[in-house]
């Protein structure tokens, strides 16, 4: 059947150019993207046997992005060490871009710090995020990170922070640290018990 078409329909077309994915053939001067991305996979064991593995991407807060920016162009000190820490699913509401290192365990994130974990047999500290050196234009802790778990709870996600010493310990909010990025299992919260392992790789590719 044949369609005429009358004054009052109207017909449109749309050409959308696929993204260039040969940098070297962008004319000079053209834009290129940083496209920073940061993502987690995390191995979940329970009696020497892994039960579950998580893979899930971040979401970069406002102030790392400041400092990423600060550190590279405007001379201010880089963050040399960095640590991993947990979102406990108690009292979590949401996690935001204007989330701060200052408001860890405060009114101003919509989360809190899950703490029932040692590192290394000790019952105060973070997780060491020991990042390798860039390849590849990525940058990933080749060493696991291991979180053994001392009481139940739920774990929601993760996060991780820099720029003070004391951004090592649990808890710690002290001006000065950086919240470098949040993230939240993929899959669903994580209901750990005791004696329970969660071995975290984090990677930031560009």
């Amino acid at each position: 059947m044949r369609s005429q078409l009358t004054l009052r329909q109207q017909a449109t077309c749309e050409v959308i150019r696929a993204a260039d994915q040969t940098p070297t053939a962008r004319p000079a001067g053209g834009e290129s993207r940083l496209g920073l991305r940061g993502r987690f996979v995390v191995e979940h064991w329970r009696n020497g046997k892994r039960i579950n593995e998580y893979h899930f991407s971040n979401g970069i807060v406002n102030e790392g992005k400041n400092k990423l920016l600060d550190a590279m162009f405007h001379g201010t000190t880089q963050i040399s060490s960095w640590w991993l820490g947990l979102i406990d699913n108690s009292g979590y509401t949401a996690l935001a871009a204007t989330d701060t290192y200052d408001d860890i365990d405060q009114a101003g994130n919509g989360w809190d710090e899950f703490k029932n974990f040692t590192v290394s047999a000790s019952t105060v500290n973070r997780a060491v995020w020991a990042e390798d050196a860039a390849s590849g234009q990525s940058i990933t802790n080749s060493t696991v990170a291991v979180f053994d778990i001392t009481g139940s709870g739920t774990v929601k996600g993760l996060f991780l922070v820099g720029g003070i010493a004391n951004c090592v310990l649990k808890g710690n909010h002290e001006t000065g640290g950086t919240l470098w990025a949040t993230a939240l299992f993929g899959s669903g919260d994580v209901a750990v018990q005791n004696s329970d392992q969660l071995k975290v790789t984090y990677t930031v590719s560009a």
